[in-house]
């Protein structure tokens, strides 16, 4: 094989490297946090709006029954809300059990924020808010 066509030949495939390389970086979701989360919201009139919420990463395996969300609506007539731990939502899983790559549906009272709250040796951080925006449809 020639030098220029060993060279065109060598210019290909680091081309074809670097474009697999940076496809790979915009496709990846990283998360440098202690966890990620993505939100999708769906409004209703006469009924508890719906907030997806699943987790897309993290630092960490965050166990179930040390993850809360809050402003969960409990009762949609009185507008009860509550704080309710990750595991409770869903009886396949457990307490121990990590949430990675799980996504939960809670039902949504009147208030405009949710919280994501991580309890670790009795002390509960913020690791995730969304915030409720009408003008984002």
């Amino acid at each position: 094989m020639s030098l220029r066509r060993r060279a065109a030949l060598l210019g290909g495939v680091t081309a074809v490297g670097f474009g697999a390389a940076g496809y790979y970086r915009l496709t990846t979701t990283t998360c440098d946090e202690i966890a990620c989360f993505a939100f999708a919201y769906q409004g209703a009139d006469d009924a508890p709006s719906r907030l997806d919420i699943e987790h897309t990463g993290g630092e960490r395996q965050l166990p179930a029954g040390d993850v809360y969300i809050t402003n969960v609506s409990v009762d949609y007539e009185s507008g009860a809300t509550d704080t309710v731990a990750w595991a409770e939502l869903d009886d396949g899983i457990g307490p121990t059990d990590a949430i990675n790559g799980e996504a939960r549906r809670v039902n949504l009272g009147s208030v405009g924020i949710v919280q994501i709250l991580w309890q670790q040796d009795d002390v509960e951080r913020v690791i995730e808010a969304w915030v409720f925006d009408d003008d984002v449809s």
